[in-house]
């Protein structure tokens, strides 16, 4: 059963005893995740760190992580020197009918 046959559960059970029908599924998504934003926000506050910016150093953080970790491989350079060219590619040749 997934959330909407749920709701569609409740909403019958409510008519048939006159409630009010339940919000639909997806309703208040959007609220929930500004009250999650603003309790990190606000935990990081009480921590003494910056209330914004936490995602984008902690990316910037993991690719410089990365590339010390692994070289410039990351970033298409290879560690075994310059790269051959491509050989080219063999001509196409159809088959005799």
């Amino acid at each position: 059963m997934n959330a909407t046959h749920q709701y569609l559960f409740d909403a019958a059970r409510a008519a048939r005893l006159g409630d009010p029908p339940p919000p639909a599924p997806g309703t208040h998504d959007l609220a929930v995740l500004r009250a999650a934003r603003d309790r990190r926000r606000f935990a990081r506050v009480l921590a003494g760190r910056p209330a914004r910016g936490g995602l984008r150093t902690a990316l910037s953080r993991a690719v410089l992580f990365g590339a010390v970790l692994f070289g410039a491989a990351l970033f298409g350079a290879s560690r075994s020197g310059p790269s051959r060219p491509a050989p080219a590619p063999a001509p196409c040749r159809r088959p005799a009918d």
